[in-house]
């Protein structure tokens, strides 16, 4: 009896061990073992294996594991487990001679961990997926929100509403930091931060928290939400993340060389490192300023100055004057850091000027980007000629095995090899993804199209008429007015005509969020919500998030992406469909810019320059529809014997063979690692300038 106890007592600790190690968001074996413990309540809890053992109690799980299914999945978890960690990437015996500390203010790795928005976090998240799959060393830090950014509804009316619920740390992937508190100044007062870590795989991601009983009220709620739209209560999250983030570091004994900053939202990580070079060296403030940025790599996301945070100069005087003289830089000269125009009192502070100012290293997220920023943002080195401008690029890249469908993997597993994931692009074993057969891959995508319909049919705002059978086009992004989520609805004849075919028919699947204080996103968004009410085949799909995203991504037949060009600095979506066999129609911007080729998929023309950057919307929305009406449409429609678009399948296998490799999360990471810490390394420990932190 005592054996037996003991043995359900030691599975239930591994189902614990598993639960708080996010390996499960990428490895299907280890999610089916929470899966079939309680079908039912996997769904409930929106997929979390810790909610769902806390629900479940001793007693419940106890029960589970006298099923032969449960205890079956349990044994390939540990297989699956034990394979992840026994294997020793090339890069792990690369020995990177210092450790990346990579801050982000979102990640996307979970739907039931919600600390992320959109594309930018779902980045970051599979930036740490790849980083572990590499065996790079590297931590993360983030904030670890109460209530998130907020979930979706639509109202009668068909505008959207932000619902936010409280999560409770006890009941998340996430575990408290036990004695480990660290302090940052919020003007005159200090705020305290708890600690929590959320394991992803082999990288620690540590997640700063200010609800604390020794805080008043208003320092406990700067870690409530996501994105607040109130200039004081962005920059006292901004404070924590940078201030804090990088205190918890010294206090957990991580001894960080390279500082990744995931947008200008942390660059006061690298006016900390200032603060403890001078106190701990005894520097100038200059020896400081520049031993600190050789270790620190920005990446900025926004392709408009509007994108970036500013700070008014009473609120920054507000907030900051205390910390700055102890510092020992004056408030004049940091404010310079992130002005257009240093001097000029008027100027409120740029977060993006100030990251280009403070880092040894700046890079855009895409080829076309670099570019665009090195005229946005050339004024942060004056005199200098806009090619000379220090800006390069990493284009982003996507976690393969996280995005591609369970029935995808298996097939390269097939016909590819067991590592396909971890294959360069220029593989020869990647050209046996043109051996699989047509009838393979088509009967798989019909498959995972059902699956698609069928979870819309849940998240409809309307009583869509969904098939199968109609060329089914997906839309899934943040509902920004230069995404032009509505730029197929400029022609509703020509629209109407698309999608009430009966011989060709086709669908819209429309999906995002706009932020809650976008008026204009939210316009959209309710355009489209009331023309799906009244087009069954015309659907918008509430409440974006990864579980959705995912089956979009997997199930579409085309992937519409129709920014305003040189507005989409990379996007990510389309290389997650297209990686899956979802052909791309596109605007070239962004990542499809140097992505696309004619056998991947449709560009839709643009007149667009950099030198000439305004965009004709209704010259665009004619290009669009003579795509579809001419190309795309009559491609899908042509069947052979056996109904299987033979052309079609064609660019299906291209889209899987390039984009998988080309567009991947571990070449991102790859890069970094090449063009930014390693040599972000190499400068810090030439200079032998690390901070003595012990541990």
């Amino acid at each position: 009896m005592i054996e037996k106890l003991d043995h359900r007592n030691s599975l239930l600790q591994e189902l614990n061990r598993f639960a708080h190690d996010l390996l499960w968001t990428w490895e299907p074996r280890i999610e089916a073992a929470f899966r079939v413990l309680d079908p039912d309540g996997w769904e409930s809890t929106r997929q979390n294996p810790v909610l769902l053992i806390n629900q479940l109690g001793e007693d419940g799980v106890s029960q589970a594991l006298e099923r032969d299914d449960v205890r079956a999945a349990i044994e390939d978890a540990r297989t699956a487990y034990r394979e992840y960690y026994d294997r020793r990437p090339a890069f792990m015996n690369a020995q990177a001679p210092l450790v990346i500390a990579y801050f982000s203010l979102e990640f996307g790795l979970a739907e039931c961990l919600p600390i992320y928005s959109g594309g930018l976090g779902v980045l970051a998240g599979d930036h740490l997926k790849a980083t572990s799959d590499l065996g790079l060393p590297l931590v993360a830090v983030g904030l670890l929100y109460k209530q998130g950014f907020g979930r979706q509804e639509i109202d009668a009316g068909g505008r959207q509403v932000e619902v936010y619920s409280e999560s409770q740390g006890t009941d998340l992937p996430v575990r408290r930091v036990e004695g480990v508190e660290v302090e940052a100044p919020i003007g005159d007062r200090k705020v305290r931060i708890a600690v929590w870590r959320a394991q992803v795989g082999r990288v620690p991601l540590f997640l700063l928290d200010t609800d604390l009983e020794a805080n008043p009220p208003d320092l406990r709620a700067i870690t409530d939400r996501l994105y607040v739209p109130e200039p004081d209560r962005r920059l006292r999250q901004e404070i924590v993340l940078g201030v804090g983030g990088v205190r918890a570091l010294r206090a957990l004994g991580m001894v960080a060389g390279v500082f990744h900053l995931n947008e200008g939202h942390s660059f006061l990580c690298a006016i900390e490192r200032i603060r403890e070079l001078r106190a701990s060296r005894r520097m100038t403030l200059e020896e400081a300023r520049l031993v600190a940025r050789a270790g620190i790599v920005f990446t900025t996301h926004t392709p408009i100055a509007a994108g970036s945070d500013y700070f008014e100069p009473g609120l920054v005087w507000d907030l900051l004057h205390p910390y700055l003289a102890e510092v020992g830089i004056t408030f004049d000269r940091f404010m310079d850091l992130g002005r257009q125009r240093p001097g000029d009192p008027r100027e409120r502070l740029c977060t993006t000027y100030a990251a280009l100012r403070l880092a040894d290293q700046a890079v855009g997220v895409s080829r076309l980007h670099g570019a665009v920023s090195r005229r946005l943002w050339k004024d942060a080195w004056r005199g200098l000629p806009e090619v000379q401008i220090p800006i390069g690029s990493v284009t982003n890249g996507v976690h393969m095995p996280t995005w591609l469908a369970p029935e995808i993997r298996a097939m390269l597993r097939r016909y590819v090899g067991p590592d396909w994931w971890d294959l360069d692009g220029g593989d020869g074993r990647w050209e046996a993804v043109f051996e699989i057969p047509a009838e393979e891959l088509w009967t798989t995508h019909l498959e995972l199209k059902r699956r698609l319909l069928a979870m819309a049919r849940t998240r409809s705002e309307n009583s869509a008429d969904f098939d199968v059978n109609a060329l089914t086009l997906g839309f899934g992004r943040r509902f920004a007015p230069y995404k032009r989520a509505n730029l197929v609805l400029q022609d509703r004849p020509r629209l109407s005509k698309l999608v009430k075919s009966t011989k060709h028919p086709v669908q819209f699947l429309f999906a995002g969020k706009a932020h809650p204080a976008d008026q204009q996103g939210k316009d959209i968004a309710a355009g489209i919500v009331a023309l799906a009410r009244e087009q069954p085949r015309v659907a918008f799909l509430k409440d974006y998030d990864i579980e959705l995203a995912g089956h979009l991504v997997r199930g579409a037949d085309v992937w519409l992406n129709n920014p305003r060009r040189f507005l989409e600095a990379s996007g990510t979506s389309g290389m997650k469909a297209g990686a899956n066999g979802v052909l791309n129609v596109s605007i070239l911007d962004g990542w499809w810019d140097e992505g696309y080729r004619p056998e991947l998929g449709w560009a839709i023309p643009s007149g667009a320059t950099l030198d000439r950057p305004g965009v004709d919307d209704q010259a665009e929305a004619e290009n669009l529809y003579r795509l579809l009406e001419r190309e795309v449409v009559p491609m899908f429609f042509e069947r052979d014997e056996k109904g299987i678009p033979q052309r079609w399948v064609e660019m299906m296998r291209a889209s899987i063979r390039h984009i998988a490799t080309e567009f991947s999360a571990r070449r991102m990471v790859i890069d970094y690692f090449n063009t930014a810490y390693a040599p972000g390394a190499r400068r810090v420990e030439q200079l032998r300038l690390l901070p003595d932190w012990g541990g």
